[in-house]
């Protein structure tokens, strides 16, 4: 079996107090800023992040091995 990196990120990694449990794995850092912008849109009606939110959330992004 073999080993592919992903880019991971789940609300509590964000904000650990917030109780959401979404979670995005995506091959790429933007696909994960794309999906999860999508979640905070239609989940906490979050349509415009401040930088510093943003940098928070790419802060709070993971590097995971899966295998495949």
């Amino acid at each position: 079996m073999a080993s592919k990196q992903y880019r991971k990120l789940g609300c509590m990694d964000v904000d650990p107090a917030g109780g959401c449990a979404f979670e995005v794995r995506a091959e790429t850092e933007d696909e994960v800023m794309r999906l999860a912008a999508d979640h905070a849109k239609h989940a906490h009606g979050m349509t415009n992040p401040s930088p510093d939110v943003v940098r928070k959330i790419r802060g709070a992004i993971k590097t995971v091995s899966v295998t495949v």
